[in-house]
């Protein structure tokens, strides 16, 4: 009840900010998920005594979500405030006076946390923008096809699973529950056509599938990495949900093969 509940009180004023409010509303939006989430990265890697640097992470992915929002073809800043973000962190290491192998870890989970939430929101960003004007539509597809294979995942899985997907990652997941995904995502398909008429329904309902499978291969991610922090959600920010990235994990994988997919057709 609290996880439908939760979804009722959020998806409206998500599609709200989505498909009707200036860009810049999206952005904010943007910035605020990949701030939370990436608190929430960082909780875990503390959960295994991997320390980071948090204010020079936070200030790199306003700026890595910003770049996105206003430079959504070109995206050669990304690698070079990554590069400056690495940079950064090395500075503070050496005036620190820590070890090399203190200084490693620190770094590269800092890095991650850049990649792995603040890139892969800010591919969003860029997919919302599109010179073509269809961004809104590309967002709302996504999410519909990636959160309905997972409602679908939880609840055919819940009444049917039987054989476990990856029992040493996620016990709960069962293959029944990976197939009842690609159900949802095949229903994303043939009710997304009001969303993107320009693609015919087969092509349609194959990229569902591939996102949900991307945003399967997010989940087990992220579980694998709350598994290896010793703890079930990333945080309960989100009744019935866990915390922010518990929510977006699918998205994460799934919205850059999105956007790629779109630079391999000529649509982005």
């Amino acid at each position: 009840m609290k996880r439908w509940l939760t979804a009722v009180v959020l998806v409206p004023p998500l599609i709200g900010v989505v498909g009707y409010l200036p860009s810049w509303c999206f952005l904010a939006l943007t910035a605020g998920v990949a701030a939370i989430a990436l608190e929430e990265f960082f909780r875990l890697s503390r959960s295994t005594g991997i320390q980071v640097f948090r204010p020079v992470a936070h200030a790199f992915s306003l700026l890595l979500v910003g770049s996105f929002y206003w430079s959504p073809s070109d995206h050669s800043a990304v690698f070079w405030l990554l590069i400056l973000a690495a940079a950064t962190c090395l500075v503070l290491t050496l005036r620190r006076g820590r070890k090399l192998q203190e200084t490693l870890p620190s770094c590269g989970v800092t890095l991650l946390g850049l990649v792995y939430v603040s890139t892969a929101l800010g591919l969003l960003l860029a997919i919302h923008n599109r010179p073509q004007g269809d961004g809104p539509s590309w967002i709302l597809f996504l999410l519909l096809t990636v959160w309905l294979g997972d409602t679908a995942a939880y609840t055919i899985g819940s009444l049917l699973g039987k054989h476990p997907l990856a029992p040493r990652i996620s016990p709960g997941k069962t293959w029944e529950g990976a197939v009842g995904a690609l159900l949802g995502n095949s229903l994303a398909a043939l009710t997304s056509q009001i969303l993107i008429p320009q693609i015919p329904l087969i092509p349609r309902v194959l990229l569902c599938c591939f996102l949900g499978i991307a945003g399967q291969v997010g989940d087990l991610a992220e579980s694998a990495m709350k598994r290896g922090a010793g703890t079930k959600e990333s945080s309960e920010l989100l009744p019935g949900h866990g915390g922010m990235l518990d929510r977006i994990d699918g998205v994460l994988f799934a919205g850059p093969l999105l956007y790629f997919c779109l630079r391999l057709i000529g649509q982005a």
